[in-house]
């Protein structure tokens, strides 16, 4: 079951009304989807997850952000620093002088740990966080009071439920660019011994002119009779004898195709299209999200700010002015309805919905926020907006194959226990079997 505060829906209970249409949209940092979601896929993606590669290759990148001074953790129930989840911190040492005479002592004061929710605490106490910046208790208490307010808010939720837009298309490309020109070749296929005698009698004519080119081009002794220079001569009357019968460059080079043409004949490529690559998905919605209450209005605020959130990178710091920047989260979408009795009562979990499919990890490309969908401005007594429509486009990170719709199941070696696509931890350790008997099951896969 869902924990509390996982889950931000509009309306409010979404999921549990019967017959319920909605788009289930989960929400992850892009280095926990590679870790647990990427490597469920039978795909390179996956296949790249979960080997040691990737454990090498994050702890290589973790290094260089340390390096760049980007590296501090992040906390992953706060979503900010790891001090603010804390509640016990050291007091921060002051350091005074103090003159005795001709003597300068030095006194240092402070450094004890102290609980900052302990209510004996004055909250003006200083006190000094592991990145080194001074606050004082009243400063943190507050803090982690905003942190705690901001993810009761949703913002910090899984996931998003919306009702399913009034239009839901989804589309498959493939690429067929690879272009063969098979050409004349297709003659030898036709007729081989034509074919044969035009290779041997333009083989014959191409030798001869190449012998007869060479002998006037090659060498000053051939280049030259009489002591002049032929190829300059050749040169000269081929420009000199163009320039004569063409004197305002008008006329088309007259070779065998120009030729044909002027009979009405056009040359046949014979051109063979190979496949070249498939097409990354894309996913557009439109949602209409209208408040009928302050309470509806400023969940609309929120999962604006879900998005808005998700769409942006971060940076492990949590500085914007920091030198690497992670990546921002990805999605999954999933359409989902609630499927009920005869008599309208919900039977369990909301399923995939019927003849929709589902997504690998996606990249939010697109958000646009309309205030004002009806042309003009409107607001209630408080300056809320009533109705906006918000769009969201998305783009799949990583291209189909057959194989990701032919129900494969994962194996984990060491227990031999079969794992439908997810929920396992296992690395290195296990692959996909392809049950052909349940190849298709009459649900959509992606």
């Amino acid at each position: 079951m869902t924990q509390k505060n996982t889950v931000i829906e509009y309306p409010t209970g979404l999921s549990a009304i019967p017959y319920a249409s909605f788009l289930q949209i989960e929400k992850y940092s892009y280095d926990e989807a590679q870790k647990t979601v990427a490597k469920t896929f039978n795909d390179a993606n996956g296949s790249y997850n979960r080997s040691v590669i990737s454990d090498a290759v994050r702890f290589g990148s973790n290094r260089l952000a340390e390096a760049y001074g980007s590296g501090a953790p992040q906390d992953n129930i706060f979503g900010n620093f790891t001090d603010y989840a804390l509640n016990e911190y050291k007091t921060e040492k002051v350091v005074t002088k103090e003159k005795r005479g001709k003597r300068t002592f030095t006194k240092t004061s402070g450094g004890k740990t102290i609980n900052i929710t302990d209510p004996n605490v004055d909250p003006s106490t200083r006190v000094q966080l592991k990145n080194g910046e001074v606050t004082t208790v009243g400063q943190l208490l507050q803090k982690k009071q905003d942190l705690i307010d901001k993810k009761n808010k949703g913002l910090m939720a899984e996931r998003c439920m919306l009702p399913l837009p009034n239009e839901f298309q989804y589309k498959y490309g493939a690429d067929w660019n690879n272009e063969f020109k098979l050409g004349t070749l297709a003659l030898a296929a036709d007729e081989a011994g034509k074919f044969a005698s035009l290779a041997t009698v333009g083989g014959i004519a191409g030798a001869g002119m190449e012998y007869a080119t060479s002998k006037l081009t090659k060498g000053a002794n051939v280049a030259k009779i009489g002591g002049v220079d032929t190829t300059k001569l050749v040169q000269g009357f081929t420009k000199g004898a163009k320039g004569a019968t063409d004197p305002f460059k008008v006329n088309s080079e007259l070779n065998p195709k120009n030729l044909a043409g002027l009979a009405g004949l056009a040359p046949n490529e014979n051109s063979i299209q190979f496949f070249e690559r498939m097409q990354g998905r894309e996913f557009g919605f439109r949602f209409e999200l209208a408040a009928r209450n302050k309470k509806e209005s400023n969940r609309i605020i929120e999962i604006i700010e879900w998005f808005k959130r998700g769409m942006h990178p971060n940076s492990k710091s949590g500085r914007g002015s920091a030198v690497v920047l992670t990546f921002p989260d990805v999605f999954v979408l999933t359409p989902k309805f609630v499927k009920c009795d005869e008599e309208g009562n919900p039977l369990g979990d909301p399923i995939q919905h019927p003849m929709m499919p589902r997504t690998k990890l996606c990249a939010l490309t697109g958000l646009t926020i309309n205030t004002t969908p009806f042309g003009q401005l409107q607001t209630i007594f408080d300056g809320s907006i009533p109705i906006v429509t918000m769009e969201l486009n998305f783009k799949e990170t990583t291209k189909l194959t057959r194989v990701d719709m032919e129900g494969a199941t994962y194996t984990d070696k060491r227990n031999s226990k079969l794992i439908a696509g997810v929920g396992f931890t296992s690395t290195s350790e296990g692959g996909f079997i392809a049950n052909e008997d349940a190849a298709f099951t009459g649900e959509v896969s992606f």
